[in-house]
């Protein structure tokens, strides 16, 4: 179990999306709105993945920009923003239009049912009724009848209103913190990201820095998402911006006021893709010609002023139940009489 979760994980954004990412699959942002990982969308992209289905909650750029690259061709959502209003042709205006997107409405929370369901091992699980007479749930997208079902409840008699558990073949999320093995730690607004997580079949996870594993246990209550899940960690600096992380940097408001004019005309976010993302080796890059452009003061003006909590006591006796000879004094025996007890009682099971 030790040599498990001293297992070193950790890669670049490009080797993690060229090992772990296949066209056609399907993914979850286990982030939402906040601490996007647009850096690890950004190498998607990049990459020219493609026939990819998405599930966000809320998406800001970051669905206009898989969709500009041309990455995604199914899209379940909640919410995806929309800058200008009805005035304003978007990118998934123009997908749409195109045909080059199907799309599933569902609502926050039954979105985030289908991941609860699917992290917990259930085929299905009961959401609220109430959106029974919406479009939501009249209105069939390409899921179909894979999305919301009626069940009996078996305590009143009563149909109950239920969504397919799903399980994505990969999420994409960012933390704050994370150690080489994958035990990510993030802490702010979590919306979606522990159930997101738990959900897929695998998580490939940027971090703000890599820590060694004795930070992980110092404060366990923060890990969001285990090693087990994570089959990538890479530390990338700034690779929620320009959404916000805690501890780190606010949003920048101005740069994503920027990216939305441009989205307007497909010329214009070709324009800004080319110049920030396809033409970016990878996020470092990235953040050098931000700062080229705009200056130190502009970036570093987004910093985080420091703001901590008291630290928890986590402590015990740390008295281990076995001694070195393998002897217990709580249960007055050695490790043999023990299994030779269980032996005699039926109580050992070998596997």
């Amino acid at each position: 179990m030790q040599k498990y979760m001293d297992k070193d994980k950790r890669m670049t954004a490009r080797e993690a999306v060229e090992q772990f990412v296949k066209d056609g699959d399907s993914f979850v942002f286990a982030n939402c709105l906040y601490s996007m990982p647009l850096a690890l969308s950004h190498e998607l992209i990049r990459q020219r993945k493609k026939n990819l289905m998405v599930f966000q909650q809320g998406g800001i750029e970051e669905i206009d920009q898989l969709l500009g690259g041309r990455v995604i061709d199914r899209l379940v959502m909640a919410y995806n923003f929309r800058a200008g209003g009805r005035r304003l042709v978007t990118p998934l205006d123009r997908a749409m239009k195109e045909e080059r997107v199907e799309v599933e409405e569902m609502t926050n929370h039954t979105l985030l049912s289908t991941m609860k369901a699917g992290a917990m091992g259930y085929p299905f699980i009961p959401v609220m009724s109430g959106i029974r007479s919406t479009d939501v749930v009249q209105k069939q997208g390409f899921l179909g009848d894979q999305c919301f079902g009626e069940t009996i409840d078996p305590f009143t008699g009563d149909r109950t209103l239920v969504v397919k558990g799903y399980n994505p073949d990969f999420a994409l999320m960012h933390v704050q913190r994370a150690d080489k093995a994958g035990n990510g730690q993030l802490w702010g607004a979590m919306i979606n990201s522990k159930w997101a997580a738990l959900a897929s079949k695998k998580v490939i996870l940027s971090a703000e820095e890599i820590v060694d594993a004795e930070v992980i246990m110092s404060a366990p209550h923060l890990t969001i998402v285990p090693s087990h899940k994570v089959c990538a960690v890479v530390e990338c600096p700034w690779g929620a911006h320009p959404t916000e992380l805690a501890g780190h940097y606010d949003s920048d408001t101005i740069f994503r006021a920027i990216f939305f004019g441009s989205t307007g005309a497909e010329e214009s976010m070709d324009a800004w893709m080319n110049e920030w993302i396809f033409g970016m080796k990878d996020r470092q890059e990235y953040i050098r010609h931000y700062r080229d452009l705009y200056g130190d003061d502009t970036l570093d003006a987004l910093k985080a002023q420091p703001f901590l909590s008291k630290p928890a006591d986590y402590g015990f006796t740390f008295t281990r139940t076995w001694d070195d000879e393998g002897f217990s004094k709580q249960l007055g025996m050695n490790m043999e009489q023990f299994t030779n007890m269980l032996k005699e009682k039926g109580g050992l099971i070998n596997g």
